[in-house]
């Protein structure tokens, strides 16, 4: 390194939005009774119900639904209590689990009415995703953006101190660079909607999908 040259060390960051272009219904089945059969058979009716749903929009290669599962239906019991502290027979619960993907999300809102219209189901929430290649390819280019903002940081850095080229003499995921601590890694994690309940006309306006991506580089100004 010649005496005229100068270290810089930088973090680059990059972001973009996308939307989403699936999403994962989330739906529970849950009913109760003084026997574990009159908790049972709604249950079980219930999830026959949803399948109906289910099956006319399932394809597996173009959607609009091309995922889904549902659990065994699983029984519990409780004796609760009164208000005067005395016990109360058994309550009898039985339970479900349907995860509902699809890949069409104009259909997913006529779907949520259709399912929470059944008394005993709820819709717990709504994951909002990327497909894997999109996520994939997504990433990538928003790497590219935190590797510019990495080399304009340097050249801004070197031509504030009277330095007039740069190169690079290091590029690392954020932790690997010795010397410098890990902060920003990507995030590309899918976005989740809570909803308890699902009043009639409601409309699904997921946000957008946010990737960030950040690098580590050192380069050398002279």
């Amino acid at each position: 390194m010649s005496p005229e040259s100068l270290d810089i060390t930088v973090v680059g960051h990059g972001a973009r939005t996308y939307p989403p272009e699936q999403c994962t219904l989330s739906l529970t089945v849950r009913t109760d009774g003084r026997t574990a059969e009159t908790a049972s058979e709604p249950a079980q009716q219930l999830v026959r119900e949803l399948t109906q749903l289910v099956e006319p929009l399932y394809n597996s290669d173009g959607g609009p639904i091309d995922r889904w599962s549902v659990d065994q239906v699983r029984h519990s019991r409780n004796r609760p209590f009164n208000q005067d502290g005395e016990q109360l027979p058994y309550v009898y619960q039985a339970e479900a689990s349907v995860n509902v993907q699809f890949s069409q999300l104009d259909l997913v809102d006529a779907f949520v009415y259709a399912a929470s219209a059944l008394d005993g189901v709820s819709i717990d929430h709504f994951d909002w995703d990327l497909t894997e290649s999109s996520r994939i390819s997504h990433t990538l280019a928003v790497r590219e953006l935190a590797v510019q903002d990495a080399v304009s940081k340097a050249e801004a850095y070197a031509s504030s101190l009277g330095r007039t080229r740069v190169h690079a003499v290091s590029v690392a995921d954020p932790g690997l660079l010795p010397g410098i601590g890990a902060h920003g890694a990507a995030d590309s994690s899918p976005r989740m909607f809570a909803a308890k309940s699902t009043p009639a006309g409601f409309a699904l306006k997921p946000e957008d999908i946010t990737i960030t991506a950040s690098v580590h580089a050192r380069f050398e100004a002279s």
